[in-house]
């Protein structure tokens, strides 16, 4: 003969003991792996800031030229901050140059095409063909930029009007190298909501300069500093002799995580990276 049966009150109790236990722990190990998540995703993001602001500004930094007779590529330089003139683009010279007119190959090399606005050139000058001691870099301010057929056999070509202009003793022939470059900021600076950023901004020759643009951050109070050297290893406050520069980054999570502590905070790290400038080290 067949009969029900049911569940105890200390079955029922003892089920949903176990229950609890088990649902416990199972949330216990979903907010830890959410929260391990969170902090490796902070950390790769963190470390992605880093890497950038080591890749980005060194590569600026190490065409600068301070012992230019013409003047020191750098132009001003703060411990948390730095202007100078940016390469951006290269050509060569297509046709000798003479008064206020540069004949550009249409071919560059660099970040992008020679730009009126913001752009001036260092044009190669041989002089005296056969020695190469009063070689020299012309510093010429580009006012416009225009296309046409000026290379040989009527092949395109890139007119940049320049001033001052080019004397025939200058010797700018074709086939010359020629650098264009703008005057750019890198500084930190602090948004309007208190969080310390690695910004850039350009130098407009109508308009002054732009509003800076963040690059690299969220960083810490003080997370962006340069150190100058001159050859010998020496700090140096003069721009004509710095012959290497310190770049320290110290960067932080964008958001908060739990930390190793318990608390809340932000997670923080930094890279040093040294940069030798070209023809002064």
């Amino acid at each position: 003969m067949l009969t029900k049966r049911g569940f105890t009150m200390v079955e029922l109790l003892v089920a949903l003991v176990l229950m609890g236990i088990v649902s416990t722990a199972i949330y216990t190990l979903l907010v830890n792996n959410q929260r391990l998540y969170r902090q490796q995703t902070q950390r790769i993001e963190l470390n992605d800031n880093l890497r950038s602001a080591t890749a980005i500004l060194p590569s600026d930094l190490r065409e600068l030229n301070a012992s230019d007779l013409a003047g020191s590529d750098i132009i001003e330089m703060t411990d948390s901050s730095i202007t100078y003139k940016a390469m951006r683009n290269l050509y060569v010279t297509c046709a000798q140059a003479n008064g206020g007119d540069v004949y550009l190959q249409p071919t560059l090399v660099g970040l992008r095409t020679v730009n009126a606005e913001f752009d001036s050139l260092l044009v190669f000058a041989d002089r005296r063909t056969n020695i190469v001691s009063d070689d020299v870099w012309l510093h010429l301010n580009v006012t416009q930029v225009s296309t046409g057929n000026n290379c040989p056999g009527g092949q395109p070509s890139l007119r940049a009007s320049v001033n001052p202009s080019i004397q025939g003793t200058d010797s700018v022939l074709a086939g010359y190298p020629v650098r264009g470059f703008e005057v750019a900021d890198v500084r930190r600076y602090v948004d309007a909501s208190g969080v310390a950023w690695l910004g850039v901004r350009r130098l407009s020759k109508t308009s002054g300069w732009s509003a800076i643009q963040p690059v690299v951050g969220p960083l810490q109070p003080g997370g962006f500093r340069l150190a100058y050297f001159d050859r010998a290893g020496v700090v140096t406050a003069d721009p004509r002799q710095v012959a290497r520069i310190s770049i320290t980054v110290i960067g932080q999570t964008t958001e908060p995580v739990r930390l190793s502590t318990g608390s809340m905070g932000h997670l923080a790290d930094s890279l040093i990276t040294q940069v030798a400038l070209r023809n002064n080290r």
